[in-house]
């Protein structure tokens, strides 16, 4: 166990990170989606809807997984992605949406 110095070192590295904008730059590869960027936003939807992982964070999370069903003898497959056109069709139909009320 960490002593209470650690620990405060630990928390001083972690507010340093928190800053880095290497660390906080959406690394999400859905670009299109309304939420990239937005990843407190995003977060909240994935618990709300509990349907699946975000995109950015589907890796870490995937290596983890390999490794437990490979131990358990399973297979595990990836759920298909949103099709690009829909998130195109998003963004049509929210340019029509806001010509029509100007």
């Amino acid at each position: 166990m960490q002593t209470k110095e650690e620990y405060y070192e630990s928390m001083l590295e972690n507010r340093k990170l928190v800053n880095d904008p290497k660390i906080t730059t959406c690394t999400c590869p859905n670009t299109l989606c309304d939420w990239h960027g937005k990843c407190r936003e995003c977060v909240a939807l994935h618990r709300h809807y509990a349907d699946h992982i975000p995109a950015c964070l589907q890796p870490i999370i995937r290596g983890k997984l390999k490794q437990l069903v490979g131990v358990s003898e399973m297979i595990a497959t990836p759920k298909e992605g949103t099709p690009l056109e829909y998130r195109q069709f998003v963004r049509e139909r929210d340019r029509d949406s806001a010509s029509r009320s100007e």
